[in-house]
């Protein structure tokens, strides 16, 4: 159905804030749409408050799994009862604006091209302000508007917010839906697409009010956790290029999220050969058995020109450090995503 925009809503136990994402879904400008909602075997009112607007409007639909079986097995449950030509995911506990499906729908009209779309986003909680990491991450990737943007940082961490999703129907056919691996599901789909050279594109408008909570999969799964998000990016990085030829690999950031990514880049098979922090220049020292530079941002040259020209993952935490070393690299000929790499 060319018109039609099937709206995709996995459901577990989500009673508290269902009926808000339901209604704000009935109130969408662009009314030509279908709710394909999973319940996972929900244990509280869902299913009831499920039944209350399937009885109300004939465009809600439901389809029931007697157990829990994840994510994964819910969304591509669902998938292959979408009859739309377009695809639009939602979370249970998030609220769509308004217009969203009309203004992603219009984009494809101008921009044909484009194979994922998303868009802005405002993260709010009920039980307090959002954390500095939360409001970090929010601006981050509110910030991701471009396919240029968000295949630069894709290997920082999930550029596009799954409840923005919105594409083809045939899109998600030739990616084979979603996959059971150890990271989240949703990152896993956008690198996969990535890899596949897929275009991507985020509407500058604030679509979709992203609730968190503390029963969110992305506070509870382990699968969503720092240690498994840096599997994910191993894992396709060492899939999109390899390294081989390269003369030296490091890793900018001894820190946390430094060893993770150490870690995680070794299980990949890719040869580390150190680590470089702005520490004391001459102190030596070791991280996981591999050498820390310390780098002299006032006279690299001579350590940048010793390493010869290595790649760099960048892994360093704080906003103002991180910027300082790209800022370094490209004055003096790095390129971003090819002489070097954000992984955080």
């Amino acid at each position: 159905m060319a018109d039609l925009i099937s709206i995709l809503l996995p459901v577990y136990n989500a009673q508290p804030y269902l009926r808000d994402c339901l209604r704000s879904i009935q109130h969408q400008t662009y009314q030509a749409f279908e709710v394909v909602a999973v319940d996972d075997g929900s244990t509280d009112g869902s299913p009831l408050i499920l039944s209350e607007f399937v009885a109300q409007d004939s465009r809600f639909r439901v389809l029931s799994l007697p157990r829990n079986g994840g994510i994964v097995a819910a969304l591509n449950h669902g998938l292959n009862a979408c009859r739309g030509e377009w695809i639009a995911r939602m979370d249970a506990d998030d609220i769509m604006h308004p217009r969203r499906l009309e203004l992603q729908r219009q984009y494809f009209d101008a921009h044909p091209e484009t194979d994922i779309l998303g868009a802005r986003v405002r993260v709010f909680r009920e039980d307090g302000e959002l954390t500095v990491g939360q409001k970090r991450y929010q601006d981050w990737g509110n910030s991701l508007l471009t396919d240029e943007a968000i295949k630069r940082d894709m290997f920082a961490e999930s550029p596009v917010m799954h409840p923005t999703f919105f594409l083809r129907s045939s899109t998600y056919r030739n990616m084979e839906g979603y996959q059971d691996n150890p990271w989240a599901e949703d990152y896993d789909f956008l690198l996969r697409a990535y890899l596949k050279q897929a275009r991507f594109a985020k509407l500058p408008e604030v679509l979709v009010e992203k609730r968190d909570t503390p029963a969110r999969l992305a506070r509870t799964d382990v699968r969503c956790k720092r240690k498994a998000m840096f599997r994910a990016k191993a894992h396709y990085f060492v899939k999109d290029r390899g390294l081989q030829d390269r003369q030296t690999c490091l890793i900018a950031g001894s820190g946390s999220s430094g060893r993770l990514a150490c870690s995680a880049l070794r299980q990949e098979g890719v040869v580390l050969h150190g680590f470089v922090d702005n520490g004391e220049v001459g102190r030596l020292r070791t991280v996981a058995g591999l050498p820390v530079y310390a780098l002299d941002y006032q006279q690299p040259e001579p350590l940048l020109t010793r390493l010869g020209h290595p790649f760099f993952f960048l892994c360093i935490g704080e906003p103002a450090g991180r910027q300082a070393m790209e800022t370094l690299l490209q004055q003096r000929g790095y390129t971003p995503s090819v002489d070097y790499c954000r992984f955080i």
